[in-house]
C-alpha cells in the first residue's frame, strides 16, 4: 500500500474510513500501515488533518460567500496543523490538491459549488468549474465514475451530476479523461475548436487557447473528433492516433478561420506522461516545449533566437526537478545559453 502525493491518499477510500472511523478493516489497516512505516507519519498527519476538516465542512453549513467559505476552512487546517517554516509553497500547493481533488471526491457539492454554480438553458443542471493555475495539477471523479487528469493553466466545467440524455463536458487547455462506458449515453468534450465523442474510452485532449492547434490522442477505444464550425469532416481515430486540427485565421478576415484534420501514429503513453508527474518531449520544436515547460513550472520564457525555435528535442524528466536543471540538460545536446532578467528566462542560440 503505497501512495505518492497527499492527494493520492486523500482519495484513498479506507483512508477516508480510517479518518471517519467507520470501517474497522480500513482501521486496523492504517495501524498497521502506520507502525510500519514510521517515515510517513507526517505525510499521514497532513492527510489526517485535511480530511477532518473537509468532512467537518460537509456537516455544517457552508456560506454562500465564496471567500468566506475558503476562509472558514483555511483557519481550521491553519488551527489545527502549525505551518512549519518555510513551507508555504508546498501549503499552497496541498490547497490546490484539496480544491481540485478532495471536495468532489468526499462529495462535499455545497462547498464546492460555492466556487462556480448556474442554471443552463432551465434544465436546472448545476455547474462547476476548476481552474488549475499554472505549476499545478489536478484529478477528480465525475458524478459517472468517469476519471479526469487536468493539467496546468487549464479549465474543466462539468454537471454537478449529468442529465439522463448526455454527459458534456467543457475543457480549455488539456487534460486526460478515463470515461466510463454507460449504454446509449455518448460522453462529449467541448473545446473552442473541436468535440470529441465518446462511448467508453481513454484518451486526452489538448486544446490551450495560445496554441494553434487542437491535439486529441486516443489511448484506449475509439473517438469521433469533430470540428465545431464544420469546416472538416469528422473522423474516428483509435489506440495510438493522433488526431490535429490546425487553425488559422487569416489576418484579413479575423472573423474566420482556415483549419485542416491530420491523423498520425503516435506512443500516446509519452504524450500523456505528464499526468504522472513526468515531462517528455519526443521530437518536439523548442519553441512548443518552451510552452510546456511555462506551464509546468509557472516561468516565464522567451527565445530570442528565431532559429532556435523549429530546433527538435527529445527527453524525459521527473516534477521534482527544476526548469534549470531541465535546460542544462538540453545544454548538452542543444547549443544554447540562458540567462535571467527579472522574471523571464531568455534563451539564446551559440553560433
Amino acid at each position: 500500500m503505497e501512495f505518492d502525493t497527499l492527494g493520492d491518499l486523500i482519495l484513498n477510500e479506507s483512508f477516508r474510513e480510517y479518518v471517519e472511523d467507520t470501517n474497522p478493516e480500513s482501521v486496523n489497516l492504517w495501524n498497521e500501515y502506520i507502525s510500519d512505516n514510521p517515515d510517513k507519519k507526517k505525510e499521514i498527519d497532513d492527510a489526517v488533518t485535511v480530511v477532518k476538516a473537509l468532512l467537518n465542512n460537509r456537516k455544517s453549513h457552508v456560506p454562500i460567500n465564496k471567500n468566506e467559505a475558503l476562509g472558514k476552512l483555511m483557519k481550521i487546517i491553519e488551527e489545527e496543523q502549525p505551518k512549519p517554516v518555510g513551507t508555504i509553497r508546498n501549503f499552497n500547493s496541498i490547497w490546490v490538491k484539496i480544491a481540485a481533488v478532495g471536495l468532489l471526491i468526499f462529495g462535499l457539492s455545497s462547498l464546492w459549488n460555492v466556487f462556480h454554480t448556474r442554471n443552463i438553458n432551465n434544465q436546472d443542471l448545476a455547474y462547476n468549474e476548476i481552474i488549475v493555475p499554472l505549476g499545478e495539477k489536478a484529478q477528480l471523479v465525475l458524478s459517472d465514475g468517469s476519471h479526469v487528469w487536468i493539467n496546468s493553466a487549464s479549465k474543466l466545467r462539468y454537471p454537478v451530476k449529468f442529465g439522463d440524455l448526455s454527459r458534456e463536458v467543457t475543457l480549455e487547455g488539456e487534460a486526460f479523461f478515463d470515461v466510463e462506458k454507460k449504454q446509449g449515453k455518448s460522453f462529449v468534450v467541448n473545446t473552442h475548436d473541436v468535440k470529441v465523442n465518446v462511448l467508453g474510452t481513454a484518451f486526452n485532449v489538448r486544446c490551450y487557447p495560445g496554441d494553434k492547434k487542437t491535439q486529441t490522442t486516443v489511448v484506449r477505444g475509439s473517438v469521433k473528433v469533430e470540428d465545431i464550425l464544420g469546416e472538416q469532416k469528422a473522423i474516428i481515430i483509435k489506440p495510438n492516433e493522433m488526431a490535429t486540427l490546425m487553425a488559422k485565421v487569416p489576418e484579413e478576415q479575423q472573423t474566420s478561420r482556415i483549419s485542416s484534420f491530420t491523423v498520425n501514429k503516435v506512443d500516446p503513453i509519452k504524450l500523456v506522461s505528464w499526468k504522472d508527474q513526468m515531462l517528455v518531449f519526443d521530437g518536439e520544436s523548442f519553441e512548443d516545449l518552451s510552452l510546456k515547460m511555462e506551464r509546468w513550472y509557472n516561468v516565464k520564457i522567451k527565445i530570442e533566437t528565431e532559429e532556435l525555435k523549429s530546433e527538435r528535442f527529445s527527453g524525459k524528466f521527473v516534477h521534482n526537478e527544476t526548469v534549470y536543471q531541465v535546460l542544462e540538460a538540453i545544454k548538452i545536446t542543444t547549443p544554447i545559453t540562458f540567462r535571467v532578467e527579472k522574471d523571464t528566462i531568455i534563451i539564446s542560440g551559440i553560433n
